[in-house]
């Protein structure tokens, strides 16, 4: 994606042919204004090389969004634990698949036992790196613009930190076997029933460094967030 500052990327899921789902911060620029310029892919390896990419270059591998909406409350951050980090992109040319991203049952975090929730599998999907391996490591430099998946498990939801809009997920080693979580550029990405459509979450922060530890997915189940975003999907 491209803003007034330069290029960034965010992941994101398809709900229709021209509605893409991601983060509120993924879509918003400096100064409370909606970044002025995004770009949309959907390949497997979304780029191949280091660099910044030419307008040109956007242009004939990218889809180019016409308008790109956070969630009118979202503010950086600033009423936290609350966060209101959900927005929309709008897609200039429609995109055919044979499965969308699906929204959640209502209020499923909220009324579903511990116990389920607990056994859960959550599937995080995105672009993001693959981790951050100091300098002087000798391993092979993985590639940080392919599609992976990872398997986190849920810790809590209506905690400080978590509030009444995100749900606390594990992070690395994710599932507990080594399932992988989340890292810089999933923002945005969805956070899957595993082995489903079912976007129960968006990426959305992590309070501990290097891509560790934890993870705060906001959640889609509640009906701030399926209001905000059912009435573009007809």
């Amino acid at each position: 994606m491209q803003n007034g500052e330069g290029y960034f990327s965010c992941t994101g899921t398809l709900l229709t042919p021209t509605v893409m789902l991601t983060a509120g911060h993924c879509v918003e620029g400096a100064g409370g204004q909606a970044n002025d310029e995004t770009w949309v892919r959907f390949d497997e390896d979304a780029i191949s090389d280091y660099f910044v990419p030419t307008s040109a270059w956007l242009a004939a591998n990218w889809i180019r969004a016409t308008q790109v909406i956070p969630h009118p409350m979202y503010d950086d951050y600033s009423a936290f634990p609350n966060t209101f980090d959900v927005g929309l992109v709008i897609l200039s040319q429609p995109v055919t698949r044979t499965t969308y991203g699906r929204l959640p049952p209502l209020g499923y975090f909220d009324t579903t036992p511990q116990a389920t929730l607990k056994a859960q599998r959550f599937e995080p999907v995105g672009y993001g790196l693959l981790g951050k391996a100091p300098p002087t490591s000798n391993k092979p430099i993985p590639d940080d613009y392919a599609r992976y998946k990872g398997l986190q498990r849920f810790i809590e939801v209506s905690s400080t930190t978590s509030g009444s809009q995100s749900v606390k997920l594990t992070n690395n080693p994710g599932a507990g076997n080594g399932g992988g979580g989340t890292c810089n550029g999933d923002s945005g990405g969805p956070t899957l029933f595993n082995n489903t459509s079912v976007v129960a979450a968006v990426n959305s922060f992590s309070v501990t460094p290097n891509c560790k530890g934890t993870d705060f997915m906001f959640r889609m189940d509640t009906a701030l967030a399926q209001n905000f975003v059912t009435p573009y999907l007809k």
